[in-house]
C-alpha cells in the first residue's frame, strides 16, 4: 500500500478546505465593508474594495485581529495544552525510570527513522485512560504527550505507532493549521452575527441592502458550513497521521492494533469525564464521541489503513 499517496491526497484536501476558509473569511469582511460604505451595487462595492478605491477596513481589521490572537495562542499554547498538574516531562538529561527510558527510546527511533532534525518534548500524563496528543507551532515548541494508561496497556510496537501518529501531526503542520482555522472560524462567525446591527441605519442603497441580506442568510448557514469544514479538515488530518505512522514504521498493523485496543478500552470503561480540557480533548488521538467529533470512526480509520 502506498501511504505516500494517501498523505498526498489528504494534503490536497486540506489545501482545498483552507482555501475555502480564506475565501469565506474575505467574503464576510467585504460584505460588511459593502454595508459600511453603503455601496450602490454589490458588484461595484466589491470592485471598489478589492481595488482599494475604498479601504476595506473591516476586512483588514478581521485579519489583524486573527493575527494577534494567533500570536497570543502560539505563545501560550503549551501552557493551555498542559494545564493542570498531572503531566511529567521526560527529560533525558535526568535519571529516568525504565518506563520513561523505553518511551524516550521509542521517540528517538522514530525521529531517526523520520529523518527530522529535532526531538519534540515528551510528556507522560498521569491518567488511566488511553490517549495521546501532539502540540506545537514549530519544532521549537513541539511536544508529544501520552497517558500512563496508554503506556501500560499497549505493547511496544503499538505504543510506537501511536507516538509515530503524533509525530506525523507535527511533521504535517496540523497544529498550525487547526489553530488558524479555528480562529478564522470564530472571527468570521462573530463578525457575520453582529456587523449587520452595527451598520443597520442609514444604509439604503441597493448594494448595501443586498449585502445585508446575504449576511443574514450566512448567520443561519455559516455555523453549519464551518462545522462541516472543520470536521472534514480534522478527520482528513487524522487519516493522514495514521498513514504517516504506518509509513514511518513501514507497517500498518501496529497502528490498527493500537486503535482497536484504545477503542475497546473506552467501550469497557467510562472515561466520559476523564479530561475536561476542551483543547486537549480535541487534539487527542481518540475521541469516544465519534459521531459528533472531529475524529473519524475507528472502523473507517482501520479501513483506510488497510486500503479499503
Amino acid at each position: 500500500m502506498n501511504f505516500e499517496n494517501i498523505i498526498r491526497q489528504n494534503k490536497n484536501k486540506t489545501n482545498a478546505v483552507l482555501a475555502t476558509y480564506i475565501i469565506i473569511f474575505i467574503l464576510i469582511g467585504l460584505l460588511v465593508d459593502i454595508v459600511r460604505i453603503n455601496a450602490s451595487s454589490l458588484g461595484g462595492g466589491f470592485a471598489d474594495l478589492l481595488s482599494f478605491r475604498e479601504i476595506p477596513i473591516v476586512t483588514l481589521c478581521m485579519f489583524s485581529v486573527a493575527a494577534v490572537i494567533i500570536v497570543i495562542m502560539v505563545v501560550n499554547f503549551k501552557k493551555i495544552m498542559l494545564s493542570g498538574n498531572e503531566y511529567k516531562l521526560v527529560n533525558p538529561n535526568r535519571v529516568l525510570s525504565k518506563r520513561e527510558s523505553d518511551l524516550y527510546d521509542i521517540l528517538e527511533e522514530l525521529v531517526r527513522d523520520s529523518k527530522i532534525e529535532f526531538i519534540p518534548e515528551l510528556y507522560i500524563i498521569d491518567a488511566e485512560y488511553m490517549n495521546a496528543f501532539a502540540s506545537g507551532w514549530n519544532e521549537d515548541n513541539s511536544l508529544i504527550a501520552v497517558t500512563m494508561g496508554l503506556i501500560q496497556k499497549l505493547d511496544r510496537d503499538e505504543l510506537k505507532a501511536v507516538v509515530a501518529h503524533e509525530l506525523s501531526h507535527i511533521r504535517h503542520g496540523d497544529i498550525r493549521l487547526t489553530l488558524c482555522v479555528g480562529i478564522l472560524s470564530n472571527i468570521m462567525l462573530l463578525v457575520a452575527n453582529y456587523s449587520i446591527f452595527l451598520f443597520a441605519r442609514g444604509n439604503n442603497n441597493s448594494g448595501a441592502g443586498l449585502a445585508r441580506i446575504i449576511l443574514l442568510v450566512l448567520q443561519i448557514v455559516l455555523p453549519f458550513i464551518t462545522l462541516f469544514l472543520q470536521m472534514y479538515l480534522s478527520r482528513s488530518r487524522e487519516y493522514m497521521a495514521d498513514s504517516g505512522a504506518a509509513y514511518i514504521m513501514n507497517d500498518s498493523s501496529p497502528m490498527i492494533r493500537a486503535l482497536q485496543k484504545i477503542s475497546g478500552d473506552y467501550n469497557k470503561s467510562d472515561y466520559s469525564n476523564a479530561d475536561i480540557n476542551p483543547t486537549r480533548r480535541a487534539a487527542y488521538i481518540f475521541d469516544p464521541k465519534e459521531a459528533f467529533s472531529t475524529h473519524p470512526s475507528i472502523k473507517n480509520r482501520i479501513k483506510a489503513l488497510l486500503g479499503q
